[in-house]
């Protein structure tokens, strides 16, 4: 029997939903649905809900959106390892979390806005933390610059050392949340209100000010720049022995030759060294990993539908390709008037732009395996962030 440390049990005995506010119309975004912004390279909506995910209390993650927007959203949130449930928002903010609330079933509920892409991970756990041992948690910043009341008649600086910014993610006990539903009469744009209204004073739990809302575009510079995104680089290798009846595959194109390379998928070399440096930047293993020549799936496989595969499964895991650069060493034949049908096969298969991908060609001047035509290899270096 698999023996389960005191935070997994404890995880277990703690139960609570996220409730992920996606109905907005983004308007002050002039129109551009702020959710699907891509920061760092993925959307808005997706690093909203993704740290959530590292918590196990966690069971369920239920989107409040517009029903037209569900399968948008789905897509965005590709990678995302809880279960998830959307439901339909409503006119108003109060109402969309309503209907996601009424559909919760944990003992709490984490309501978060999707447009904070940048919660932390000790924000979620404080929340928690706290929302089990008060009933609620409100993410709060202290004020930190003067602020002036201005009523037009009066105007005055009050002291700032007595307001909070208020943030998300706001958790509750759902009983407790339901409570406040069914006794207050108001439409609130904040769920701390929704509890003010029926004479409950929530708890404050001090965040991050990082935890910024994407309201404008000018935001989505700053979360460029909180996101901090690491650099990544990875190298791969391959090499491949030229035999008779074999078509020669190269960067997903068919080159004349009266040789091929032996292989068990279509023996594309370039390619192979370009999949096992991407594999490699993200630490994720080699192709011999993921597509095992054991397996008969990827006998004679094209290797550019793996390379498509290949780039999936790093945008699942958070990462992005920045641009990559490929040697592929033959003494035969004469690769040049291929390059650039090549870059392009490739470019198109990643998702990114031609410039970004570079193929290069030479000989060992008659040197090796290579220079004396029994084979041919390739190396691979590939930049990613995430």
């Amino acid at each position: 029997m698999m023996i389960k440390s005191i935070s997994e049990l404890m995880a277990e005995f703690r139960s609570a939903e996220l409730i992920l506010a996606c109905g907005g119309r983004s308007t002050r975004m002039g129109g551009e649905n702020k959710l699907l912004s891509m920061i760092s390279g993925r959307p808005c909506i997706y690093r909203a809900c993704k740290p959530f995910c590292e918590f196990p209390e966690i069971k369920r993650i239920i989107i409040s959106a517009p029903e037209e927007l569900f399968d948008t959203y789905k897509a965005a949130l590709d990678g995302i390892n809880k279960p998830i449930l959307f439901v339909n928002s409503g006119e108003t903010r109060q109402q969309s979390v309503t209907n996601a609330v009424k559909a919760a079933t944990e003992d709490i509920i984490m309501i978060h806005d999707g447009a904070r892409p940048l919660v932390s991970h000790d924000e979620i756990k404080a929340s928690l933390d706290d929302a089990f041992e008060y009933g609620s948690s409100i993410i709060s910043t202290p004020m930190t610059e003067t602020i002036r009341f201005s009523d037009g008649e009066t105007s005055y600086s009050p002291d700032r050392s007595k307001f909070y910014l208020i943030k998300t993610p706001q958790s509750f006990s759902r009983k407790l949340y339901l409570y406040a539903l069914e006794n207050s009469t108001g439409d609130y744009t904040d769920d701390a209100q929704l509890l003010d209204s029926v004479g409950i004073t929530p708890h404050l739990t001090m965040g991050s000010r990082n935890n910024i809302k994407i309201t404008v575009s000018e935001d989505l510079k700053m979360a460029e720049g909180f996101t901090g995104s690491s650099i990544r680089i990875g190298h791969g290798y391959d090499v491949h022995k030229l035999v008779p009846d074999r078509k020669l595959i190269l960067g997903g194109v068919e080159i004349p030759y009266t040789l091929g390379l032996l292989g068990h998928s279509d023996a594309d070399v370039l390619t192979h060294a370009l999949m096992d440096s991407l594999l490699g930047a993200a630490a994720l293993g080699d192709i011999g990993k993921l597509f095992p020549d054991s397996d008969d799936r990827y006998k004679g496989a094209d290797s550019i539908e793996l390379l498509k595969e290949v780039c999936r499964v790093l945008r699942a895991n958070g990462f992005e390709i920045v641009n990559t650069d490929i040697t592929v060493i033959a003494q035969k034949p004469k690769l040049a008037s291929y390059i650039l049908t090549m870059r392009e096969t490739l470019a198109s298969a990643m998702g990114i732009d031609i410039g970004s991908v570079s193929v290069k060609a030479t000989t060992e001047e008659g040197l090796g395996f290579t220079g004396t035509g029994e084979g041919i290899s390739a190396h691979a270096v590939s930049l990613i962030k995430g």
